[in-house]
């Protein structure tokens, strides 16, 4: 751990209000007025998780594939976390396509100058918490199905849609219930809708969480030679952590090296007295070749550092639950391929093409489904998580093209 990262790749990503040039080159059989009010409906239900009760979106899902003679059903783990699985079925047997999102939101959060929930339509964009991440994409990998099915193109094979609940805080109870119980497991392709701002990514970075107890001895703060602080050296544990740096690097993600960020950090019970006790919480990004052994064994070595300096010092390093895995596919994979092809039809020019820095239920997808896959969306990943979130219409529009004609290629007859 001692090579000093690189910078961040910065290839083509757009200023996060902008629309994307071009308007389609083809004729869908969903107006632009649909797409439109779909995510809008989405976004009008405050989805947020937690609690991540996602029925109200379900309801929204289930409403349109009932319209347009969509199988659809619920899937509800746990009250409250409503999946959405929808079918398509080819005229014959065949390979299957997977198509990913998810539609519950993090907190709308401070500083919006529009109602987060209002789901505004103003200068050519679509303003609200989860405009862009993501039920933008799973607005329009559903309008795409009911494209290609009122075009009433022949193919073979099925198209398997997940509208997830729980991947902001896991993915637990949304796409890893599906995919263990057998739904869209070993399926051929996938294409996960998350913001790309229409890039083309191969893979994504993983992800632990890991929370760390620093435990001293309390004493009066009068007499704080009698105690052993634990808001002190949880201090230098913070330092140490980030300090560290790592030798895996790969150009090909958006983010090219690993990444570790303490993000919370709770100590202390009142002002006069020494603290026996501080909890930290870790953010841990990996690429493809590292192990969770790996991150473990890199952050133990820097904890065993600070503790021994001091033998009355206890440190404990606990993995949440919910994880993701790095990834990455070839761009010769047939979804990728199908991709650029889409991609070059609807706008007219080469696709960027490269991997994501965050994580996504793509991880999943990928590693426990044994699914090849896409990562492909309207959103701008920039406006994710923000205030004033928006999305392009035009990328709406575009990104529904793009999902259609990638069904015509990877099952069409």
């Amino acid at each position: 751990m001692v090579t000093q990262p690189r910078r961040p790749c910065t290839h083509l990503i757009p200023d996060p209000r902008s629309t994307q040039t071009g308007r389609g080159k083809m004729a869908l059989k969903v107006s632009e007025s649909m797409i439109v009010q779909s995510l809008r409906d989405l976004v009008q239900v405050p989805s947020v998780n937690p609690p991540a009760n996602t029925a109200g979106c379900a309801d929204v899902l289930m409403a349109i594939c009932a319209a347009e003679g969509i199988d659809a059903e619920r899937i509800e783990p746990v009250p409250g976390h409503v999946n959405v699985v929808a079918r398509l079925q080819g005229s014959k047997p065949g390979k299957k396509l997977v198509l990913n999102g998810h539609v519950d939101v993090v907190p709308p959060g401070e500083n919006w100058t529009v109602d987060p929930f209002g789901a505004l339509v103003k200068g050519g964009n679509i303003y609200g918490r989860g405009t862009c991440d993501m039920k933008s994409g799973v607005a329009t990998m559903l309008m795409a199905m009911v494209d290609f099915k009122r075009s009433g193109k022949p193919f073979s094979g099925e198209i398997i849609c997940q509208a997830v609940a729980d991947e902001e805080t896991g993915s637990e109870m949304g796409t890893i219930h599906l995919l263990e119980n057998g739904i869209g497991a070993g399926a051929d392709f996938a294409i996960c809708t998350e913001p790309t701002s229409l890039r083309i990514e191969l893979g994504n970075r993983g992800l632990r969480w890991i929370d760390i107890t620093v435990k001293g001895t309390a004493s009066h703060a009068g007499r704080p030679h009698l105690g052993v602080n634990s808001i002190a050296y949880a201090a230098r544990l913070v330092e140490a952590i980030q300090s560290m740096r790592f030798t895996a690097c790969n150009d090909f993600f958006e983010v090219p090296y690993p990444s570790i960020s303490v993000t919370q950090i709770n100590g202390g019970h009142t002002i006069n007295v020494i603290p026996e006790r501080c909890d930290l919480s870790v953010d841990r990004r990996m690429l493809p070749g590292e192990t969770f052994d790996d991150v473990m064994a890199q952050l133990q070595a820097v904890i065993d550092e600070v503790k021994a300096e001091n033998e009355a010092l206890e440190i404990e390093a606990r993995v949440r639950k919910g994880y993701w895995d790095p990834y990455l596919i070839a761009v010769e994979e047939p979804v990728v391929q199908a991709n650029i092809t889409a991609f070059r039809r609807v706008m007219g020019t080469e696709p960027t093409i490269g991997s994501k820095g965050a994580c996504t239920d793509a991880s999943h997808l990928a590693n426990i489904g044994k699914i090849p896959t896409v990562l492909f969306g309207p959103g701008n990943e920039r406006m994710s998580h923000k205030a004033d979130e928006c999305v392009s219409i035009d990328a709406l529009v575009q990104a529904t093209e793009i999902y259609s004609l990638m069904f015509e290629e990877l099952l069409g007859d």
